[in-house]
């Protein structure tokens, strides 16, 4: 069972509310909200004086307390274990589906795209990525695993991977697709598109996402609570709720170094970028 903590602060409009707020104490709410298999126990906190009784929360939350889903603005304490759930795993998922519902919907064929996966963990990506490219440059320091997926490729669909271990060799790409790329500056060109899933320090003539957003299905934002964000329950539910059917979503709001994206603004400009060159 997943466990979501939302801490509602009580604001006083005057002496005799804060002091009235006071007397009462604070106050806990549970529910179990359910939608099929999945059964979310959700906690409320009412504080009323400024101050969180964890060891009363920990009697309520027990073995959840090392993934408790909370807003980021509730500061747990780690000294008793606590530790807010994160995870990479569906941000990752997300940008890579973005990836290919664009290629899939640009109208320039045979867009240079290219893939920096440093320890093969993305190996059945190209499969996908060949369907609507075939010059696709990975850059990659597992030869040996993308040598085999290679010549698979090659003979399951005609299709060429030209493998690299420089980022170096992204200089004439489109599209550039980095899951767990640092903030090192790439040396790709003016236009390009590259997808990271985390914020790049370094100006650059790119256009960097690095934020991905969906919105869930009816079934799931009736059990999510408001203090959460959409994608943020929606990566609990597929790494540690197993509900692997969120990972076929697209993105419909995208962050990048440049403002917020969608999906059709992206594919305007990728196509306007394509026929520059």
């Amino acid at each position: 069972m997943l466990t979501t903590l939302t801490v509602t602060r009580v604001q006083y409009k005057n002496i005799l509310s804060k002091i009235i707020g006071r007397i009462l104490g604070n106050k806990m709410n549970v529910e179990v909200r359910q939608a099929g298999d999945i059964r979310i126990k959700c906690i409320e906190y009412i504080d009323r004086k400024d101050k969180i009784n964890w060891r009363k929360l920990d009697r309520v939350i027990g073995a959840q307390r090392n993934r408790l889903l909370c807003d980021k603005t509730i500061v747990l304490p780690k000294e008793l274990g606590y530790k807010r759930f994160e995870s990479n795993e569906y941000k990752v998922r997300l940008c890579t589906n973005l990836a290919i519902s664009l290629l899939s919907a640009l109208s320039k064929d045979n867009l240079c795209v290219g893939l920096i996966d440093d320890n093969a963990t993305y190996s059945t990506l190209p499969k996908y990525l060949l369907t609507y490219t075939d010059n696709l440059v990975v850059v990659t320091k597992r030869g040996d695993v993308y040598s085999q997926v290679e010549k698979e490729l090659l003979q399951d669909m005609g299709a060429p991977i030209r493998l690299s271990k420089s980022t170096n060799s992204l200089g004439n790409c489109d599209i550039i697709i980095a899951p767990e790329h640092n903030d090192e500056k790439l040396p790709s060109k003016d236009g390009c598109l590259v997808l990271k899933t985390k914020k790049q320090k370094e100006s650059s003539n790119e256009l960097i996402l690095y934020d991905y957003f969906i919105r869930l299905p009816k079934k799931f934002s009736d059990i999510c609570p408001k203090s959460l964000e959409d994608t943020y329950f929606a990566s609990a539910l597929y790494s540690i709720g197993y509900r692997y059917e969120l990972g076929s979503f697209v993105p419909s709001l995208c962050k990048a170094n440049n403002g917020m994206h969608t999906f059709s603004s992206l594919k305007n400009l990728m196509n306007k970028e394509a026929y520059k060159t």
